[in-house]
């Protein structure tokens, strides 16, 4: 935790607009003390003449009241705007799944009780010196130019992603009440089960687990690794990487024991992994790739927990990175306003979240923000046994006014989004996968 000293100020600067080198410089102005990235925004803390200095660069900057420290803040991570913060707290930047709040001591207490329980509902987090929790496409130095083979690969997988597919199958997923307690949970089970089956390499399991006492099941497929065509034999399977590509098909509502239909969350994204299970069987690939449906996630990722605690150690060290998505279908402007998305992970995988980015530029229209503090979806099942692993989540997911509720239905989505996401994926897997 870090805070202002007594002749400093602490500021928000709008970067929104900055680009790599403009930010550069920004963070290493004279009198600029510390700063956190949090996507558009870049708290300072300055002296009175290193905030002259950021001024003069012409980027609007909001000029927190002097009795603001930084022990005042908290980075929080998936508050939906349904639920309330503390009484006494302020949003200060609000940059989606992430924001930035100032509160009074009892609503700082609140927050941190919260932090302490490890709250499924909300993430909390210090404010810290030189940390990027939210970064801007826009703000990411370019990768260098990609070849034209790997330009050719990223644009033919992106080209065999079907809209129509995973819109049929999310349609059906919604028909069901997919809570771990409903029959309809069972129903989508062996539905996945058997359309993943019909996929022509794809070996299936069910892996069963406990919530809370009551029986719940994982699907898995495995697609194994094909050398490509102009090399010769496959190797063992310890000789090939791993990928794995996931998403919870469980849902919930208000109303679980009659209508929980989980449109957005999850089927947008379990329809998901059934439509890159598709792509990828028609691509060339020299790694093993696992698609795995998992259930149990609402009540505090059981199903992608029990996947990694069965996983062997073996398979653990073949891991190569591991792609989970979330709610990827709800832009708030539909076809109109800005697709976006945004990739989570933690810091020391920068690089692996880069490979999506970069796909994005490459064969979509997204716009793309990258977190670092990951919170609340199965991806940090996998984080947490220290392994690659993104979230790819619609940027607009937390003012969908329909979360968790039994009116989350396919005619609230924006299908284009979902389409723009997968292509996405699929560029990044294609590379991935040789």
């Amino acid at each position: 935790m870090v805070s202002a000293t007594p002749a400093e100020q602490l500021a928000i600067v709008n970067i929104a607009a900055a680009g790599p080198s403009k930010l550069g410089n920004l963070k290493n102005l004279a009198g600029v003390s510390w700063w956190t990235e949090i996507g558009g925004s870049l708290l300072v803390s300055v002296t009175p003449a290193g905030l002259m200095k950021v001024k003069k660069t012409g980027f609007a900057t909001n000029i927190l009241a002097s009795e603001i420290a930084a022990d005042d803040l908290r980075v929080i991570v998936a508050a939906h705007d349904s639920k309330p913060l503390p009484a006494g707290s302020v949003t200060l930047a609000d940059e989606g799944r992430i924001r930035l709040i100032e509160g009074d001591s009892g609503a700082i207490a609140v927050l941190d009780q919260m932090a302490a329980e490890k709250s499924p509902a909300l993430g909390v987090f210090p404010v810290e010196a030189g940390r990027v929790v939210l970064q801007l496409q826009s703000n990411q130095t370019p990768t260098s130019k990609m070849s034209s083979r790997h330009a050719a690969m990223l644009t033919d997988a992106a080209g065999k992603v079907s809209r129509e597919r995973w819109w049929g199958d999310v349609q059906k997923l919604a028909g069901w009440n997919r809570h771990i307690s409903a029959a309809g949970n069972i129903q989508a089970r062996d539905w996945i089960k058997s359309t993943l089956g019909a996929i022509p390499g794809m070996e299936v399991t069910v892996q069963e687990f406990k919530v809370q006492g009551r029986a719940a099941w994982n699907v898995v497929g495995i697609l194994t690794g094909e050398r490509l065509a102009q090399e010769s034999g496959v190797p063992a399977a310890g000789d090939r990487g791993l990928l794995v590509v996931g998403g919870h098909f469980d849902s919930t509502s208000e109303r679980t024991s009659s209508a929980a239909p989980g449109a957005e969350d999850n089927a947008s994204g379990a329809a998901g992994v059934l439509e890159l299970a598709r792509v990828m069987a028609e691509t060339p690939h020299s790694q093993d790739i696992i698609f795995v449906a998992f259930s149990g996630e609402e009540q505090g990722l059981y199903g992608s927990a029990a996947f990694v605690d069965e996983l062997p150690d073996s398979e653990k060290e073949r891991i190569r990175g591991v792609l989970t998505m979330d709610m990827i279908a709800y832009a708030k402007g539909g076809n109109t306003g800005p697709l976006a998305v945004l990739i989570e992970t933690e810091s020391e995988h920068a690089a692996f979240a880069k490979k999506f980015t970069d796909s994005a530029a490459a064969v979509t229209k997204l716009k793309v923000s990258t977190s670092y503090n990951p919170f609340g979806s199965d991806h940090v099942s996998f984080l947490d046994a220290g392994l690659p692993a993104i979230l790819a989540i619609d940027a607009d997911w937390n003012r969908y006014g329909d979360y968790h509720r039994s009116t989350d239905t396919p005619d609230k989505l924006t299908p284009e989004l979902a389409h723009e996401i997968l292509k996405m994926n699929a560029g990044a897997l294609a590379l991935m996968a040789h």
